[in-house]
């Protein structure tokens, strides 16, 4: 579990944001303003969006993003980092013309007998 803390209460603003990527999924709260943003999928299709203060954009590990602007004087956002898997590079911007990968992640499922299974339940 996460508790993120005070978020809302500051930001900074954003004029633009040059194209990277993250080994984690990433969230911006738009907190004011309006501005514009882009992903890049995992096979290379990019998608543009339009962004205004109260929006949240979460963008999935991997996802090549940014903001080209233009965006208002007054776009201003806060972000949060999802989970950092073991091997993630430290927060910050990484680039796919120098890291030479994409990072997917994917689901682990791991068998558990924590709990019966109903029909096993002979409370």
């Amino acid at each position: 579990m996460a508790l993120h803390k005070g978020h809302m209460k500051q930001g900074f603003k954003l004029p633009d944001c040059e194209k990277h990527f993250h080994d984690y999924d990433e969230t911006w709260l738009i907190l004011k303003g309006k501005g514009n943003g882009y992903w890049i999928d995992h096979q290379g299709q990019r998608v543009d969006f339009e962004l205004e203060g109260g929006d949240v954009w979460m963008i999935p590990a991997g996802y090549e993003h940014g903001s080209d602007g233009p965006n208002s004087d007054d776009f201003e956002i806060t972000v949060f980092l999802g989970t950092m898997p073991t091997g993630s590079h430290a927060p910050g911007h990484y680039y796919v013309e120098r890291e030479r990968y994409i990072p997917i992640l994917k689901l682990a499922r791991i068998p558990t007998e924590r709990y019966p299974r109903p029909e096993e339940d002979k409370s």
